[in-house]
């Protein structure tokens, strides 16, 4: 039996996971290129056929408690409708130790008019869905104790602390991350300012924003705009005099801002910090 099961964004210490389905279905299927896989390096690119590997995956301090004991589907309750809006990430169990991720941004929880065209057909109006990536952002295989992923800032969501890993922006990309037009430094501020933590946010804040096309860049920081009311705005830039009002905007590249569908309570997204 196999089994697809989501992780909603919750508050307090109660069961964070929840079961969607339980049935022979396998939901993503092992990919055929695992045999050779390269441990993690930040500045490796990785060909299309390859995959990064962290091995004793289960003894880091990211790895999820969830990965570290036997799964058993009945310590899992079933998924409300309610909860559909809260999803972090879902993954599937298969066949027996081997762990699929997929991250679940809320732009990915769709609503639409359906057509079913299998053995009956069925009309749905406004119907919730997820689509089913063919690759999953993570594979886990717990014989092998060994994760696998291609890209780091798409898995960040869902191993907590994992961005450890990656590395450092420089001193050159630091400053020219900080030159960019929709930053206005202020007070002095300057990349000898810019902490070990806010200089790793950068070099994936600008890896991420390198795959974002105008458009996109825009909604990022109408975004930003929108969650983060107090950081200032000089001729369209966000103003930064503050290693804080920096991770305020890298925060919001990573889009790690959410609002709560019951109260409209804004949020950081992983770390459940009420921001209003």
């Amino acid at each position: 039996m196999n089994h697809l099961m989501a992780k909603i964004r919750k508050r307090g210490n109660d069961n964070k996971y929840r079961k969607i389905t339980s049935d022979d279905n396998f939901y993503y299927k092992l990919p055929e290129d695992l045999d050779n896989p390269i441990e993690y390096l930040p500045d490796h690119n990785l060909d299309e056929d390859s995959w990064f590997a962290i091995s004793e995956f289960s003894k880091k301090p990211y790895c999820l408690d969830i990965l570290k004991n036997n799964f058993e589907s009945v310590e899992y309750s079933q998924l409300e409708k309610l909860e559909i809006d809260k999803i972090d990430f879902i993954f599937s169990y298969q066949d027996k130790n081997e762990y699929y991720f997929q991250r679940v941004l809320n732009s990915h929880i769709l609503s639409k008019k359906l057509l079913y065209l299998g053995d009956a057909f069925k009309f749905k109006e406004n119907t919730k869905f997820i689509v089913i990536n063919d690759i999953p952002d993570a594979i886990y295989l717990k014989n092998q104790d060994k994760l696998y992923f291609k890209k780091l800032t798409s898995i960040t969501s869902i191993f907590k602390g994992i961005e450890e890993l990656y590395r450092e922006a420089t001193e050159e990309e630091t400053k020219e991350f900080l030159e960019q037009s929709f930053i206005c430094l202020d007070q002095g501020f300057s990349s000898k300012n810019v902490k070990k933590s806010n200089r790793k946010r950068i070099a994936m804040a600008m890896n991420t924003m390198k795959n974002f096309n105008s458009e996109e860049k825009k909604k990022i920081f109408d975004y930003i705009k929108d969650y983060c009311p107090d950081l200032e705005r000089k001729k369209g830039a966000f103003v930064v005099r503050s290693d804080e009002d920096l991770k305020s905007i890298l925060y919001g590249i990573d889009q790690r801002y959410y609002t709560t569908p019951v109260k409209n309570e804004k949020r950081i997204a992983n770390s459940i910090i009420p921001i209003n």
